[in-house]
C-alpha cells in the first residue's frame, strides 16, 4: 500500500498528469452518478440550465474576443482605397473593406497609428486636388490640362467643404466657363455641391457661407449660380425664399423662449409655438400736418398815402379858358379841394406744418402670436419612502414667465401682439419618476460602448460562477465531507460504515465504481423493498 507521503515524494511531471487525469476521470464519475440519480423533471433542468450557461459562455466569449472596427476612411474611391490598403499592408496594420468598398476599418486599438502611417505616405481620401500636377505631363494636350484643372479644383473644393464642423462629406461638380465671340454661344460657371451631414440641420448662415466659398474659387461664378443639395434629402438648403425666412424666424423665437423659460421650470418643461403674421404688400405713404396753435408772420407790406388842399379848376368852360398864360375872369368863386390821408397793409402768415413721407417694403410683421405651454412642478419628497410629486404652478409664477416670454419675443400691445402661457401637466408625468442613482449609472454606461461591454464581461462570468461553478464546488466538496451513506429498506435505514471505509481506501476509480455499485443496489431497493429486506434477512442468518 502507497502511503500519501510516498506519493507525494514519487510526484513529478508524470505524476501530475496521472493526477490531472484521474481527477477529470473522477469527476466525470461523480457526474455520471449524479445524471442517474436525477428524476427526469431533473435531467431536463440540468440541461436547459447547461443550454443557458453555455449560450452565455459563448456570448461573452465572442464579445470579449471580437475586434472592435472602427473607421479609418469612409466615402473612398477605388483607387483611394487600395492605395489605403497597400499603405496598411506595408504598416502591419488589419484592416477591412465594406462591401461597397467606400469605407476602411481598422481595430480601435490601432486607429491612431493608421492614421499616422496613410498621413506619412500623403493618403487622402477622397479626389486628388493640385497634387495631380505634382507629375508633369509632357505628352497631354490642352484639352488634358483643362480637365485636370477641373478634376484638381473640384478636389481642394471637396477638402475644403469637408473640412466644416457640420459636414461629414461633399462632392463638387463644376461647370467651367466658356467665352465666345458670340454672345448667345457663351456658357456661364455653374456649380453644384452634395453634402452628407454629421447633424440634423446647418447652422444659420453657413449655407451662404458654402456659396460664396465655391464662387469665390471659379472665376465668373456668382452665389446665385451655385446648388446645395443635402444627400439625405431633408433640408432645403437653396436660396431662402419668403417662406422660408418666416419659417426661420419662427423657429428662432420658439428657441429664444425654450431657452428664456428652462432655467426656472427645468430642462424639457416648456413647448413654445409661434406664429409670426407679415404683411406681404409695400407701403408708401405722405402725410401733412398743421398746428394752428402755432403760427408765424413770413412777409408784411404797408403802404401811406397823403395829399394836401388843392384848388380846383374854374372859369366858363370854353377857348378862353384853355388858352395858356390867360385870366380869364372867374365867374363862380374859387373852390379848394380838403386834405386827404390813404393807409395800406399786407401781411402772409404761416402755421406749423409737418410732412411726412412712409415706405415699407413688403415684410412688416403685423402681429406675433406665442403659445407657451409649461409643465408643472416636480416636487421632491421629504423622505425617501415617498416619490416625487408633480403640483400645478402658482399664479404668480405664471404671471412672471408670462412677463419673461413677452419680454423675449418683444411684446407690444398696440400692435395686437399675443402670448399665451399655460400650466398643464404633460403626459409623460404620469409614468416618469425621480431618477435614481442606478437609473444614472446605467445611462452613462449606455453613453460609454467600451465601459459597456467590460461591465457586460464581468456580469456574464459573476452570473456563471454563481451558478454553474460555486454550486458545482459546494456540491464536491459536500461529497468530500460525507463519509458514509445510508442505505434505505423498507422497514428502516441501515448504516453500512464498512462501504464508507471501502470507499474511503480505494482510489479515485475504485471509489466510483463503489459509488456506481451503491447507487444501483439502492435503486433496486427502492424499487422492489421486499425482496431486498428478505436477502438482508438471509445474509443475516447465514452469518
Amino acid at each position: 500500500m502507497v502511503t500519501p507521503g510516498a506519493q507525494l515524494e514519487k510526484r513529478g511531471p508524470a505524476g501530475d498528469s496521472a493526477a490531472v487525469a484521474a481527477g477529470i476521470y473522477a469527476l466525470w464519475g461523480r457526474l455520471r452518478v449524479a445524471w442517474e440519480a436525477m428524476q427526469p423533471k431533473q435531467r431536463g433542468g440540468a440541461v436547459a440550465i447547461f443550454a443557458v450557461l453555455a449560450g452565455l459562455l459563448v456570448a461573452l466569449a465572442w464579445l470579449g474576443l471580437r475586434t472592435d472596427w472602427r473607421t479609418l476612411y469612409s466615402g473612398l474611391d477605388p483607387e483611394d482605397a487600395r492605395a489605403v490598403g497597400l499603405t496598411l499592408t506595408q504598416a502591419q496594420i488589419p484592416f477591412d473593406v465594406s462591401e461597397n468598398g467606400m469605407i476602411l476599418r481598422v481595430p480601435a486599438a490601432q486607429l491612431d497609428k493608421a492614421r499616422l502611417a496613410t498621413a506619412a505616405k500623403g493618403v487622402k481620401s477622397g479626389r486628388m486636388g493640385f497634387e495631380l500636377f505634382d507629375k508633369p505631363n509632357w505628352v497631354g494636350s490642352e484639352f488634358d490640362e483643362r480637365v485636370n484643372y477641373q478634376r484638381a479644383l473640384e478636389g481642394e473644393l471637396e477638402h475644403t467643404v469637408a473640412s466644416l464642423a457640420d459636414v461629414e462629406s461633399a462632392r463638387v461638380h463644376l461647370v467651367m466657363p466658356h467665352d465666345s465671340l458670340f454672345r448667345d454661344q457663351e456658357r456661364p460657371a455653374k456649380a453644384s455641391v452634395v453634402l452628407k451631414l454629421r447633424r440634423a440641420s446647418l447652422s444659420d448662415g453657413e449655407a451662404d457661407s458654402i456659396r460664396n466659398l465655391v464662387a469665390s474659387a471659379v472665376d465668373g461664378l456668382g452665389p446665385e449660380q451655385v446648388v446645395l443639395v443635402d444627400a439625405s434629402g431633408r433640408l432645403r438648403l437653396g436660396p431662402k425664399t419668403t417662406e422660408g425666412l418666416r419659417l426661420s424666424a419662427e423657429q428662432s423665437l420658439e428657441e429664444k423662449l425654450t431657452s428664456t423659460l428652462e432655467p426656472v421650470t427645468g430642462v424639457g418643461n416648456v413647448r413654445a409655438s409661434v406664429t409670426i403674421d407679415y404683411d406681404p404688400e409695400a407701403v408708401e405713404e405722405t402725410k401733412e400736418s398743421y398746428d394752428p396753435t402755432q403760427s408765424a408772420t413770413l412777409s408784411m407790406e404797408r403802404t401811406e398815402q397823403s395829399t394836401g388842399g388843392q384848388s380846383l379848376p374854374a372859369g366858363v368852360p370854353g377857348t378862353a379858358s384853355n388858352v395858356p398864360n390867360s385870366q380869364p375872369l372867374p365867374v363862380y368863386p374859387r373852390q379848394t379841394a380838403l386834405p386827404q390821408t390813404s393807409k395800406t397793409e399786407s401781411g402772409t402768415y404761416g402755421v406749423s406744418k409737418t410732412t411726412r413721407h412712409l415706405v415699407e417694403n413688403p415684410g412688416r410683421v403685423r402681429h406675433i402670436t406665442a403659445a407657451i405651454v409649461v409643465n408643472d412642478r416636480l416636487i421632491q419628497a421629504a423622505s425617501r419612502s415617498k416619490s416625487a410629486e408633480w403640483q400645478p404652478r402658482s399664479a404668480d409664477e405664471l404671471r412672471n414667465l408670462t412677463m419673461l416670454a413677452q419680454a423675449a419675443v418683444g411684446f407690444e400691445q398696440s400692435r395686437g401682439d399675443v402670448v399665451t402661457v399655460e400650466n398643464l401637466a404633460f403626459e409623460e408625468n404620469r409614468s416618469q419618476s425621480a431618477v435614481s442613482v442606478p437609473a444614472q449609472v446605467l445611462t452613462r454606461i449606455e453613453m460609454s460602448p467600451q465601459l459597456l461591454k467590460y461591465v457586460s464581461l464581468l456580469i456574464g462570468l459573476l452570473i456563471v460562477v454563481g451558478l454553474g461553478v460555486r454550486p458545482a464546488i459546494r456540491r464536491a466538496l459536500h461529497e468530500l465531507k460525507t463519509p458514509t451513506r445510508e442505505l434505505p429498506t423498507g422497514s428502516g435505514t441501515v448504516v453500512q460504515p464498512m462501504l464508507a471505509a471501502a470507499e474511503a481506501a480505494l482510489p479515485d476509480p475504485g471509489r466510483i465504481r463503489a459509488q456506481e455499485i451503491f447507487q444501483q443496489v439502492s435503486k433496486q431497493m427502492k424499487s422492489e423493498p421486499a425482496q431486498s429486506s428478505k436477502l438482508l434477512q438471509s445474509w443475516i442468518h447465514s452469518d
